[in-house]
């Protein structure tokens, strides 16, 4: 009997001692945890570094949910999206960390989000130089933007496209910090102090954003 117990215990240890972490990113019903952070869908194209809480994803990553969202929530700041490639996600993201997409060449990064929210919601969001962060929200109701960062939106010479269909603001943020780039659509663009809206010079909310890098 004793020897039974123990080695129930034991087993109990091991099984304790192998059961893998959970880092806070789920795709739909996929959880990103430490068996599986490496290759996180078995195709080479998306993995995670822990360390640095960075989510690295190579040329040709194409991520489609028809329901559910994609969610962040790692308790470490900020979540780093690295661009080893062009890399499409068609689903609705949703971020507790602060959000920088950077990438290691001129890629781009697209979220398209069909009736379920926001492409992007997220705290805060940084874009780097050579990156294009590509945001659609399509059939989405009222109060749902291609990009809703409550806190500060900063573009160091890289591009931001936001769109959509049947919303009537594109783009909802905090603060802008923009720097080497310039409003392509709409000129003369605005902030709404109190509403956080980007807007045409006239207040208008914007369906369409483009802010690119200024052409030297």
């Amino acid at each position: 009997m004793k020897k039974s117990f123990l080695l129930l215990a034991a087993l109990c240890c091991m099984t304790m001692t192998y059961a893998a972490e959970n880092y806070g990113i789920q795709f739909g019903n996929v959880e990103v945890t430490s068996a599986n952070k490496d290759d996180i869908f078995g195709d080479g194209k998306a993995s995670y570094a822990p360390n640095t809480n960075t989510l690295v994803l190579q040329e040709g990553f194409a991520y489609s949910l028809s329901k559910g969202i994609v969610t962040i929530d790692t308790k470490q700041e900020p979540f780093i999206i690295r661009l080893e490639g062009n890399a499409q996600i068609k689903a609705s993201v949703r971020s507790r960390n602060m959000l920088r997409v950077v990438s290691d060449g001129a890629y781009t990064l697209g979220i398209t989000s069909n009736i379920s929210g926001s492409a992007l919601l997220c705290p805060s969001l940084y874009i780097g130089a050579q990156t294009t962060l590509n945001l659609l929200s399509r059939n989405s109701q009222k109060e749902m933007y291609a990009l809703e960062c409550v806190g500060t939106l900063t573009i160091e010479s890289g591009t931001l496209l936001a769109e959509v269909t049947t919303a009537p603001i594109a783009v909802r943020v905090g603060e802008l910090k923009l720097e080497g780039v310039e409003f392509i659509k709409p000129k003369g663009c605005i902030r709404q102090f109190e509403t956080g809206y980007l807007c045409f010079g006239d207040g208008t909310p914007a369906k369409i954003i483009r802010i690119l890098p200024i052409e030297k």
